[in-house]
C-alpha cells in the first residue's frame, strides 16, 4: 500500500509538505506542488479518508435522502432529474454523494437510514421530498451540527433550508388555464393531509382560490379528492365521488404527475373517456417522459435547477458562508397537451 512517505521520498520533499498538498493548503510553492502531484500520479497514491476527516473535520461527502421508492417509475424520474442537478454541482466541487431511501413506516426493517449522518460520514443532507420530512429525522437534525436542505417542501423548522416552486401561484394559474379551455366544473386530486407536504397544500389552496375568484356556483372543496400513492385506493375514491357529485367535472387537476395514471384509470372505470369526456392536467413535468399512452397537460418544474440550488445552499452552510436558514422559490411552466381539450 502506497503511503505519504513513499510520495515524499519520490518527490524529494518532507512528509509534511505532501500532507499540505493532499489537504489543499496554500503554503506550498507551485514547483514543489507539481513534484508532489507527479509523484502521487506515478505511485497511484490515494489519501486515507479517515485521516483526511481527522485533519480537516470534513468528509467531502453529502447524503441524499428521499422517501421516493426507486422502483416507482414516475416518481423515480422526478428523483433522477433533481439528482442530476445535485450531481453536477457535487462534481464541480469534488464532493461525493451517498444516496439512500427513507423507509415507509409500515416496513419491517432494522436498518438505520440515518446511520451515515450519526456517524459523521457526511457533511450535510439534502432531503428530496414529496412527503413530509420524518419526525425522527428532524429530531436527529436538531441534535447534530450538520446542515440540511429540503427540496419540494417548505418545513417551518428554523434549522432547515428549502428549495421549492411557487405552488400557490401554479395552482391558481392552472385553474385559469383550464377555465380558458371552457371547463366550468373542475375536480382536484390531492393527498391525505397526514402525508401531504406544504407544496401540495399550496397547490390545493391555489385551486380553491381561483375557483372562488371565478365565482363558480359550487363549493370547490366538494370536488377535492384526498388519497395516498396507492392507485387502487384512488380509483375507489373516484368511483365514490362520481356517484355523489350532482354535476360531473369535465376536467381534473392532479396535484402530482405520479397520480395521473391512477386518476385516468379511475375515471375510465367510472365510464368516462379521457380526454373526450374529461380532461386531465398534472403537475411536475415528468409524466410525458414515461411510456404513458397520451401526452398529459402538466406544469413543468425546473427539477435539475432546483437540485443545483439545493446543493449550492448546502455547500454554503457547510463552508460556513451562510448560517441562517435559506429559501429559494422557482416558477413553473404550464404545458398544454392532448389530455386537455376545449369544451
Amino acid at each position: 500500500m502506497v503511503t505519504q512517505k513513499d510520495v515524499a521520498d519520490l518527490a524529494g520533499v518532507s512528509f509534511i509538505t505532501v500532507s499540505r498538498v493532499v489537504n489543499g493548503e496554500q503554503n506550498v510553492k507551485e514547483e514543489t506542488k507539481k513534484k508532489v502531484l507527479a509523484a502521487i500520479d506515478k505511485l497511484g497514491y490515494t489519501p486515507n479518508f479517515a485521516g483526511q476527516v481527522l485533519n480537516s473535520g470534513r468528509c467531502n461527502t453529502i447524503a441524499i435522502l428521499t422517501p421516493i421508492p426507486f422502483e416507482k417509475s414516475t416518481r423515480t424520474f422526478y428523483l433522477m432529474q433533481v439528482l442530476s442537478g445535485i450531481e453536477e454541482l457535487c462534481r464541480k466541487n469534488e464532493i461525493d454523494m451517498i444516496l439512500g431511501t427513507v423507509p415507509e413506516v409500515t416496513e419491517n426493517t432494522s436498518y438505520d437510514y440515518l446511520r451515515p449522518f450519526k456517524q459523521k460520514k457526511v457533511d450535510g443532507i439534502i432531503y428530496i421530498g414529496l412527503k413530509k420530512i420524518p419526525k425522527e429525522m428532524l429530531e436527529e437534525l436538531k441534535k447534530r451540527d450538520r446542515p440540511c436542505v429540503v427540496i419540494g417542501d417548505r418545513p417551518r423548522s428554523s434549522i432547515l433550508s428549502w428549495v421549492d416552486t411557487d405552488n400557490f401561484k401554479a395552482g391558481y394559474d392552472t385553474v385559469q388555464k383550464i377555465w380558458e379551455y371552457g371547463h366550468r366544473t373542475l375536480a382536484f386530486i390531492s393527498l391525505e393531509q397526514d402525508i401531504y407536504n406544504e407544496n401540495i397544500a399550496e397547490r390545493e389552496k391555489g385551486f380553491i382560490k381561483a375557483l372562488n375568484d371565478l365565482k363558480v356556483p359550487y363549493s370547490p372543496e366538494d370536488y377535492i379528492l384526498r388519497t395516498d400513492y396507492d392507485a387502487s385506493k384512488l380509483q375507489d375514491k373516484i368511483a365514490e365521488a362520481v356517484k355523489k357529485w350532482k354535476k360531473k367535472p369535465t376536467a381534473v387537476f392532479c396535484s402530482m404527475d405520479s397520480v395521473v395514471p391512477g386518476t385516468v384509470e379511475g375515471f375510465v372505470q367510472a365510464g368516462f373517456s379521457v380526454p373526450e369526456d374529461i380532461s386531465i392536467v398534472g403537475f411536475d413535468g415528468f409524466i410525458n417522459n414515461t411510456n404513458y399512452q397520451i401526452k398529459i397537460a402538466t406544469n413543468v418544474q425546473p427539477l435539475k435547477e432546483m437540485g443545483k440550488k439545493a446543493a449550492e445552499i448546502l455547500f454554503s452552510h457547510i463552508n460556513g458562508n451562510v448560517t441562517k436558514k435559506q429559501t429559494a422559490v422557482f416558477q413553473v411552466e404550464f404545458t398544454p397537451n392532448d389530455s386537455l381539450r376545449k369544451r
